[in-house]
């Protein structure tokens, strides 16, 4: 008779929430069945992607894991003694160190034409805007108007605005301030993510469908603002800033929460606070506390 520990790990996704975040939880799921031999992987699908796994209970004994920060090492000691056969994962994961390889989230999420392309002369700066503009969620916000003008300025690129644009304060004031700018509304998620695939100079909104996007591009310049789910200091279970891709320019903010009142609006709307960008050194020592010795 076969041990528990003779037999594949089930792995069972329970991938809930916007697209980007369920993409996340695809992307960790490969990756935790990656570090399992034989694993099996069962649960949520992804029909934007075409992807569906093929249906399995889940055995016993089992966990179930959420959050940024599973224990990989630990999970595959209980698989390898024997103690776990199934695991059913909401995780999130969105660590550098958690990720599976760039070509394994290729694989997953292959590239589509995009219905509309933008030159090398393009800043596409992606917008998350609806319900964050109020007080939905601390750690997610509009960005700064100061901080766009500071990028348009020092790029000389073209700004297009994409993304959930409306009628709403913020919008108006961006189109008032940038009159000769393109602006484009949300043509639907998978329409959007492949027009940011596409994109060569991209500028991300706090937003894990538009890091997702960028991520898997060819862009030759990625602008990531350190600010509210991105900021390290706010969120430290959270490391998302690849340290080691050339492609991205760092951004620092305060580590201030999100209010969503009236005058946080404004602030961002008419407010000085443009960020500051920063080296991948500096980044290092913010999100790993790395001290250099020069």
């Amino acid at each position: 008779m076969s041990s528990a520990a003779d037999l594949p790990p089930v792995i069972r996704l329970n991938a809930t929430g916007g697209l980007g975040n369920r993409m996340f939880e695809c992307l960790f799921a490969h990756r935790l069945a990656a570090e399992l031999p034989g694993a099996v992987l069962t649960g949520s699908a992804l029909p934007e992607w075409g992807i569906a796994f093929p249906a399995r209970p889940l055995p016993h004994p089992s966990i179930t894991i959420q959050g940024h920060r599973p224990d990989l090492p630990r999970l595959g000691m209980l698989v390898r003694q024997g103690l776990l056969r199934g695991i059913e994962t909401n995780c999130l994961a969105c660590r550098m160190d958690l990720l599976p390889p760039l070509d394994v989230a290729h694989a997953l999420f292959p590239a589509e034409v995009a219905e509309v392309a933008y030159g090398d002369d393009a800043l596409v700066i992606n917008l998350r805007l609806a319900e964050i503009l109020g007080p939905r969620h601390k750690d997610y916000r509009p960005l700064p108007i100061a901080y766009y003008d500071r990028l348009i300025a020092g790029t000389g690129l073209r700004p297009v605005f994409i993304g959930q644009l409306g009628d709403d304060p913020y919008s108006t004031a961006l189109r008032a301030r940038y009159p000769r700018a393109e602006f484009e509304r949300s043509r639907g998620a998978m329409a959007d993510f492949a027009v940011l695939r596409s994109a060569h100079h991209l500028v991300l909104p706090v937003s894990t469908f538009s890091w997702l996007a960028a991520w898997l591009s060819e862009a030759s310049t990625i602008h990531l603002p350190l600010i509210g789910f991105f900021h390290p200091k706010r969120r430290p279970e959270v490391d998302l800033v690849p340290l080691a891709d050339p492609r991205y320019r760092f951004h620092l903010f305060p580590a201030d929460a999100w209010t969503g009142t009236d005058e946080a609006l404004r602030g961002a709307i008419e407010g000085k606070e443009a960020g500051v960008e920063i080296s991948a050194r500096d980044a290092a020592s913010l999100v790993h506390g790395v001290i250099w010795g020069d």
